[in-house]
């Protein structure tokens, strides 16, 4: 049976507060609690010319207290290097920089995360663009999770566990344990609706944040050899139709 995850993207004081607001709302009314992604010191022009919320952090502490788990989503959201290691994009933020500026940018992204509202463990690459320097980078800087990566199941590789994201929108599976990834500053009214009678019609199938990072830890090796297994068999699905359908496009 598949379970589903909810991350949302891009949430900084500059951003579409209402479409922020209706998404959080949504969630609430399902008792739904998902995962969001901060960028620590937003420097994207593109998001800058979003409304400027002064209470921010409150109502990420807000939502915190409430078991929304918080994740670093990068530094300052700038494309500074290449596409990484997966190459969902062409450019990002930490693919292909060496790995001392790497290690700068993510340790000065978590200390602000660490004194507005928590040690964070999760980290979210921008435009999935990361590579071995940014898990090693990661490592040193005490995360254990970095949210990416296809396949079906959390997974460990490079000495840190992978919790596969798959989707940028809700669609029905048939198993696996997959990850939402949803930006509120482009959701649409059509975008909406969906979210809510995707959570309405697979309410029992829809899980916190948390239970997907603890998946691996938890799970004993009767679970994690026929996941690898699968993951395996899944990546070489889906990547030839990533690449024909939407990689080509771009």
């Amino acid at each position: 049976m598949a379970k589903y995850f909810f991350r949302l993207d891009d949430i900084a004081p500059n951003m579409d507060w209402g479409n922020f607001f209706r998404a959080r709302d949504i969630f609430k009314r399902y008792g739904v609690k998902p995962f969001f992604a901060i960028i620590p010191d937003l420097k994207d022009p593109k998001l800058l010319d979003f409304e400027f919320n002064y209470n921010f952090w409150h109502v990420v502490r807000k939502l915190s207290s409430d078991g929304w788990i918080v994740g670093q989503h990068g530094y300052q959201h700038l494309a500074k290097g290449d596409g990484g290691v997966l190459k969902i994009h062409r450019n990002g933020e930490f693919g292909g920089l060496d790995f001392e500026s790497q290690k700068s940018m993510i340790a000065s992204g978590k200390e602000i995360l660490e004194k507005n509202i928590n040690n964070p463990e999760i980290f979210i690459a921008p435009r999935h663009s990361f590579d071995k320097n940014t898990i090693e980078a990661l490592k040193i800087n005490k995360f254990n999770y970095i949210s990416d990566g296809v396949a079906l199941y959390p997974f460990k590789k490079w000495g840190i566990i992978w919790l596969p994201q798959i989707l940028w929108r809700p669609r029905k599976g048939l198993f696996g344990m997959i990850t939402v990834a949803l930006h509120p500053n482009t959701m649409t009214e059509k975008d909406f609706e969906n979210l809510e009678k995707f959570i309405e019609r697979n309410s029992n199938k829809i899980g916190d944040f948390a239970e997907l990072a603890n998946w691996h830890s938890r799970a004993n090796i009767f679970k994690k050899i026929p996941t690898f297994l699968i993951n395996q068999a899944f990546k070489m699905v889906w990547w030839p139709v990533f690449w024909t359908k939407f990689r080509m496009s771009k």
